[in-house]
């Protein structure tokens, strides 16, 4: 009888850690696999003319607006780069970015942003300042104090951050930050990586400098991922449908997410 009652205890012992454990995984699990995803975009230019060897870049305006009549309907929320956490908050967030500092991004971009109350980032590269092609320094100031912009960092000279030094980085870094803040009168927080590339060393580096660090199609998307940011490119040959999708996936829980991405490379 004594025999028996003792197995009766292990066993219920064993099932209650069982269920401890489950429920242990599960506080874990779920929220990881349900968590949203942000989706954020990356654009360069803006013109019906692209320059030649870059065509592929350059978004035609009325396509831009037909992207933008998308996100308007569909209620999404613009965010700055720098506002990453925040999505987390809002029900249907989209952060636009775009690279590099082109001269259409106030010819072209800065009209259509005020005229649909969106917000966008500008990755801009030091050294491309108030050359031909690109960004002055009035339009830049013009524009960060719109509240329709915010112009973050692309470096300062545009360069592959995983062939530098720690000291390397450190200049350029440090060269980026004070070249914009002198412009806009605000701290620069948020880095892009030219061409994505980045390692241990530049995440290294980057986290002393800035907030924020923005990739290219890492699939990492968590409100605790700060310097390893996945972006979804948008070119000329990005159709509305393919648009249209690529955000949605982005927007899906991570389950969700992955399953599509699955999905999609199968049987497209």
């Amino acid at each position: 009888m004594n025999r028996y009652r003792q197995r009766k205890k292990r066993r219920r012992r064993r099932i209650i850690l069982i269920l401890v454990i489950i429920a242990v995984l599960a506080a874990f699990v779920v929220p990881y696999c349900l968590e949203p995803g942000v989706p954020v975009l990356m654009y360069h230019c803006v013109s019906e003319e692209p320059r030649s060897g870059d065509e592929n870049l350059y978004c035609r305006p009325d396509q831009l607006v037909e992207q933008f009549d998308y996100l308007k309907r569909e209620g999404y929320t613009t965010l700055f780069a720098e506002e990453y956490e925040q999505a987390y908050d809002v029900k249907k967030p989209i952060i636009l970015t775009f690279d590099d500092g082109y001269e259409d991004c106030y010819t072209e971009l800065y009209p259509l942003l005020k005229k649909y109350d969106f917000k966008a980032t500008i990755f801009m590269v030091g050294e491309y300042i108030d050359k031909k092609g690109y960004l002055s320094s009035e339009q830049i100031r013009e524009m960060a104090k719109s509240g329709y912009v915010s112009v973050q960092s692309h470096t300062a000279h545009h360069v592959n951050l995983a062939d530098m030094s720690a000291d390397e980085l450190d200049a350029e870094f440090r060269a980026s930050c004070a070249s914009l803040a002198k412009i806009t009168g605000k701290n620069v927080t948020v880095l892009s990586y030219p061409g994505g590339y980045f390692n241990d060393e530049v995440l290294r580096q980057a986290k002393r400098y800035f907030t924020y660090g923005y990739a290219i199609d890492t699939n990492k998307y968590s409100k605790d991922n700060h310097y390893e940011i996945s972006r979804g490119g948008v070119f000329r040959n990005t159709t509305l449908e393919a648009y249209e999708r690529a955000i949605e996936t982005y927007s899906e829980s991570r389950i969700v997410r992955d399953w599509l991405k699955l999905y999609y490379k199968i049987f497209d």
